[in-house]
């Protein structure tokens, strides 16, 4: 099961302030009480991040917060799979990301212990989400109403039909 460990930096010194144990595949982090992880800080937004389980990777998406939210000191824009020990930053809060894996021991013949080898999964480029997504779907509609409007007034224009015939309150108040 992995964890956040939440600390906070003063000066020199690092002072934990509460190990949160990730227990469930979908993580609210935010000011918000009705988040799953609340953070009081004026730096944090009321829904700021979450952390996502897929695919037995653990994704970091922001939300909007009004400083970003940083992982390793670079902010990130859009979906970023965690891995072991990375120090994700939420305004001045930070979120140490500890991974317990699951390591399978198998005997050697000499009994020299083989230090682990880390594994870095690099995830595809993924499909366009969240706000990019919905100004798409906006733009595209407002594209679709661009072209009938254009039409109308072509097909009125080339007396092919006439608007008004098209808007019945229109010939009341006339």
């Amino acid at each position: 099961m992995a964890r956040l460990i939440i600390y906070e930096e003063i000066e020199t010194s690092e002072t934990i302030l509460e190990t949160f144990e990730l227990s469930s595949t979908r993580i609210l982090i935010g000011s918000d009480p009705d988040n799953n992880l609340v953070l009081q800080s004026p730096d944090i937004d009321s829904s700021h991040a979450s952390l996502e389980l897929r695919n037995n990777l653990w994704v970091l998406q922001d939300l909007g917060g009004p400083g970003g939210t940083g992982v390793n000191g670079k902010v990130i824009q859009g979906p970023y799979y965690l891995t072991h020990n990375d120090l994700i930053e939420l305004g001045p809060i930070k979120l140490s990301f500890q991974e317990k894996a699951l390591v399978e021991e198998t005997p050697l013949e000499d009994d020299t212990p083989t230090p682990p080898v880390p594994i870095k999964i690099e995830p595809s480029p993924s499909p366009v989400k969240g706000r990019v997504w919905f100004a798409f779907i906006a733009g595209g509609t407002l594209g679709v109403i661009f072209i009938i409007m254009f039409l109308l007034i072509v097909a009125h224009l080339l007396n092919v039909i006439e608007i008004s015939d098209l808007l019945p309150l229109l010939m009341i108040l006339s």
